[in-house]
């Protein structure tokens, strides 16, 4: 797929499964490329039309970030749709791509069908905590906060039991630039979703980690309460990163959620 312009800034897109399907737009974690979906594709790709892309920064949008900011993000999700002529698709993010794609779904309510947030709160966690992962990169790279960060992100089941897993996730951390991260990494530390309390119209499904270190001040039930048509999953076991230790499940359960009649 060529590369899309937006804000005069490029971004690597690809597509796969049926384009006369609805379409599912993927919006990364921070430290992530588009590859990060790639337990998940096969399922989604059953029933939708996929779109992911690697955000600003990241994987193969490389070059200069220009202005890191939610609204940034938000026009490069909104660009891709365009370009692709995709007036209106089911939204899917994690983590910060959650972040993005809540105020997409509540600053243009016409342009998503169904919405998925995963790993995600009012707050993305402790505002002090993502200070210190920007302080730590910033004066000793990524390595020094690899192992800070898995800790936070997987269980140590799910880590001894996929060891190759593991390591491609922290190879994929470690394949981004550290002024990038650290950027995105202060952003979500200011970063709020008080001000879309009631203004989300799409029907919504959160999906959260029962382990996930980043829900012990800003649970999962306050987005519920913020959000009219909202239902959520609560995964076993499982921390931040809760779709790649939970794939297979979590992927069916979010395709049932796009494609059911009766889902509120």
């Amino acid at each position: 797929m060529p590369m899309i312009l937006s804000a005069e800034y490029p971004l690597h897109v690809e597509t796969s499964g049926d384009d006369r399907r609805p379409c599912l737009l993927l919006l990364n974690p921070l430290g992530t490329t588009l590859e990060y979906w790639e337990p998940m594709l096969e399922t989604f790709e059953e029933r939708n039309w996929v779109v992911r892309f690697d955000i600003r920064g990241h994987g193969r949008s490389a070059g200069e970030i220009g202005e890191f900011n939610i609204a940034g993000l938000v026009a490069d999700a909104l660009a891709v749709l365009d370009a692709l002529e995709v007036p209106r698709a089911h939204v899917l993010g994690d983590s910060m791509g959650a972040l993005v794609a809540a105020v997409l779904a509540s600053d243009h309510p016409g342009r998503v069908d169904r919405l998925v947030l995963a790993s995600c709160g009012v707050h993305l966690g402790n505002h002090v905590w993502w200070g210190d992962v920007a302080n730590t990169v910033q004066e000793s790279g990524m390595r020094d906060v690899a192992d800070k960060l898995e800790e936070a992100y997987f269980s140590e089941e799910w880590r001894q039991a996929v060891p190759e897993l593991a390591e491609a996730a922290r190879a994929m951390f470690l394949s981004v630039d550290p002024d990038v991260f650290v950027t995105g990494a202060l952003l979500l530390k200011d970063l709020s979703l008080e001000g879309i309390d009631g203004r989300i119209q799409a029907s919504t499904l959160l999906i959260g980690g029962e382990q996930d270190p980043f829900f012990k001040h800003y649970p999962i039930t306050d987005l519920l309460s913020m959000i009219p048509s909202s239902e959520a999953v609560n995964a076993s076991g499982a921390r931040h990163r809760v779709l790649l230790e939970q794939p297979d499940l979590l992927s069916s359960v979010i395709n049932e959620f796009l494609s059911d009649p009766d889902a509120r």
